[in-house]
């Protein structure tokens, strides 16, 4: 299902910046004055071998006033985190913006590269004057090398990672350090959503509230068939091959107010098949707006109304 030719009532709008390089996955946060929008931008060319540069990434950050007419452009200064924190030398990757406490804060996977092996380690951090501080490291709580694609949620002033949704794994930020929410709120662990295709479905949006709930945006990648992915290596030579040969599914999750998982949409694109990938969601009364990269070189935005939407989620 593509978004936009099944949603009735709807407004995309593409998202530029003043940059050279390419630009992806927006995440959106929505004020009382208007919108915030989080932009990555990263060296469009691909990184190809141990001895070369790896791709560094800029985070810019976009003020929209109430009828999205844009107010400011502001690239972040991410300098001093990188010289102070090691986990994030190379650079704060796909951010999600979550408003706490009154401010603008971001969840990163920060990259950090040694020689020939490559870590992400999930890291908070908030913007003051333009610039990234106060930042806070999340070890994995699996120990794992590489963390991306945890959904921040605020719930009673209080910072939530969910870890994944399938299986189900939310932490809270408590003390400055994650604790498994299920010792907090006895959440059932074990999702009521059959598994999709056998697959780990991975974070996306932030999670938002939504009626008595909660609402997130997953996504499921999954690989192109053989055929296609062998006809566009071999015979098209598709310079985009890379980006081609991996497809995006998306589904709205809706979660109780514990956190359980009780609705699962169906599968859906917003444009098209291949990479897209949505990093926000944001909601204003009857107004919701989804965030969202394409090929990792396009932006948008699609703003939709909450009766569109929910027979999907429903």
């Amino acid at each position: 299902m593509k978004l936009i030719e099944h949603l009735k009532t709807m407004k995309v709008q593409e998202i530029h910046l003043p940059t050279s390089l390419a630009f992806c996955n927006p995440s959106i946060v929505a004020t009382e004055e208007g919108w915030w929008v989080l932009v990555r931008a990263i060296d469009p060319v691909p990184y190809q071998g141990p001895q070369q540069e790896c791709l560094s990434s800029e985070n810019w950050l976009l003020h929209y006033a109430d009828d999205f007419t844009l107010k400011s452009t502001l690239k972040l200064d991410d300098q001093k985190i990188r010289q102070t924190c090691l986990s994030v030398r190379n650079g704060l990757e796909d951010g999600r913006l979550f408003l706490w406490k009154g401010e603008l804060w971001g969840l990163f996977s920060g990259f950090h590269r040694e020689s020939e092996s490559f870590y992400n380690t999930m890291i908070i951090a908030r913007i003051k004057a333009g610039e990234w501080v106060d930042p806070v490291v999340l070890p994995s709580p699996h120990h794992h090398a590489r963390e991306k694609n945890w959904m921040p949620c605020i719930r009673d002033d209080e910072l939530y990672v969910f870890y994944s949704t399938q299986p189900l794994k939310v932490y809270v930020f408590s003390g400055g350090e994650l604790r498994p929410v299920a010792e907090k709120l006895g959440v059932n662990p074990k999702s009521r959503i059959a598994p999709i295709q056998g697959s780990i479905l991975s974070g996306s949006s932030q999670v938002i509230p939504w009626e008595t709930g909660w609402l997130a945006v997953t996504h499921h990648r999954r690989k192109a068939p053989v055929f296609k992915k062998l006809f566009m290596k071999h015979i098209t030579h598709d310079p985009e091959y890379q980006l081609k040969k991996v497809l995006f599914d998306h589904y709205f999750l809706l979660f109780d107010k514990d956190f359980n998982l009780i609705r699962c949409s169906e599968a859906f694109q917003f444009e098209m098949e291949g990479v897209e990938f949505c990093a926000g969601i944001a909601t204003k009364g009857q107004r919701v707006v989804l965030s969202y990269g394409i090929r990792d070189k396009i932006s948008r935005l699609l703003e939709t109304r909450v009766d569109m939407l929910n027979p999907l989620i429903m």
